[in-house]
């Protein structure tokens, strides 16, 4: 018998696994934009949770990438999808700490 929760088993990647992080980073990003820490605190909060939640998520995605990569070899556009992902969460990161700061 084979056991179907080894953790040896490799998921077949699919760009659509990159959806959850970007959405849940877009919308942090738009709602820290428009509600200020200064006008709406308890908006700014929620959007501000939002945010770290897509990074967390875009964290776990990446490593499971570079794990799937390790393991055997996907065209280098996944690579770029993961490239972007990690860019746009350090901007999103950068926008909330700047009007934290500010």
């Amino acid at each position: 018998m084979t056991e179907t929760g080894s953790p040896e088993q490799v998921r077949e990647f699919s760009p659509a696994q990159y959806i959850a992080p970007y959405l849940l980073l877009i919308v942090g990003n738009a709602g820290v934009q428009n509600a200020s820490s200064s006008e709406r605190p308890v908006l700014f909060w929620v959007f501000t949770a939002i945010a770290a939640l897509g990074a967390l998520s875009a964290v776990v995605r990446l490593r499971r990438m570079g794990n799937t990569h390790r393991r055997r070899t996907l065209p280098v556009w996944t690579r770029f999808l993961g490239l972007l992902l990690a860019l746009y969460g350090l901007y999103v990161a950068y926008r909330v700490v700047a009007d934290i700061a500010g």
